[in-house]
């Protein structure tokens, strides 16, 4: 009797099933069975504002990196200007397949999220689908490649006339000279040379180095040319525009390799042949290798 009264009582006390226990008000105020839920549900969309503020700064970053990363000097020479053109390529084909991959990514990922379980329709032996996504990238990467061999040819071409110019890159200096005009231009590590071109000419560089690895770059020709030593390397350039245009060499080469600079000034072809006249006769030393 007294056991089956307990039962009664037990049963009365214990909540509800489906209903939510309740407890008694306390001094801490009356419990709400969403005040919890609301805290977390708060901190949570706090955390998520935070982490998309910092993505869009990441992203901005990025976004903001690419475009000053992709920026180009000013090209000075016509072979810099074919260059650029065939990087303007390159990044344009880039961001078209960037843009299609990005964009079927996104649709598919927004049009599957919400979808049940089952699977899609497959297009698996499809041979439309199959031959378009190969034929697709074959072609651009044979384009791409054409259009680099063009550029190439293009660049490296002997071009006829102008004047012969013999660069020599040593540790840590250059020395210019023009075996047509009988001057030489030399410098070492902290004396900058300077080499004086005609403007509209083709100039017939033959490079080399009597000690280490060098390499005669010039920004704004978008061109490095390796120095190897036992090896003359010839290349041209065409400077279009007058102005004094920075080089250096672009080759760790040592201790004072970044003391290694020069400058390319372009002048008229009457500038040229009077600085030829002024200057004809100088002979530097020729330079030894540095230990």
């Amino acid at each position: 009797m007294a056991a089956d009264l307990l039962a009664r009582v037990l049963a009365a006390q214990a909540p509800r099933r489906g209903r939510r226990h309740i407890p008694h008000p306390s001094r801490w105020g009356r419990y709400s069975p969403n005040r919890n839920r609301g805290v977390r549900g708060d901190r949570r969309n706090r955390r998520r504002c935070r982490l998309m503020s910092r993505l869009r700064l990441v992203l901005a970053l990025c976004v903001g990196a690419l475009v000053v990363g992709g920026c180009l000097p000013a090209p000075a020479t016509e072979q810099a200007r074919q260059i650029a053109d065939l990087y303007r390529i390159f990044g344009a084909g880039s961001i078209v397949v960037a843009g299609i991959v990005w964009g079927a990514a996104t649709v598919a990922l927004v049009r599957s999220r919400r979808r049940d379980d089952s699977l899609p329709r497959q297009v698996a032996g499809n041979l439309l689908l199959e031959g378009l996504w190969t034929a697709i990238p074959l072609v651009t990467v044979l384009v791409l490649f054409g259009l680099t061999l063009a550029t190439l040819s293009s660049v490296d071409a002997r071009q006829p006339g102008g004047v012969a110019l013999n660069v020599t890159a040593f540790r840590w200096g250059w020395t210019f000279s023009y075996p047509d005009g009988g001057v030489a231009v030399s410098g070492v590590a902290g004396g900058s040379p300077e080499v004086v071109v005609p403007v509209g000419e083709p100039i017939h560089v033959t490079l080399s180095s009597p000690d280490v690895n060098h390499a005669f770059f010039v920004p704004r020709f978008l061109f490095k040319r390796d120095a190897i030593p036992g090896r003359a390397t010839t290349f041209d350039f065409r400077v279009d525009q007058a102005g004094s245009y920075p080089g250096a060499c672009a080759e760790y080469c040592g201790v004072f390799h970044a003391n290694m600079t020069f400058s390319v000034r372009a002048v008229s072809r009457a500038e040229f042949d009077a600085w030829l006249a002024a200057n004809r006769g100088s002979a530097p030393p020729s330079p030894s290798p540095s230990p």
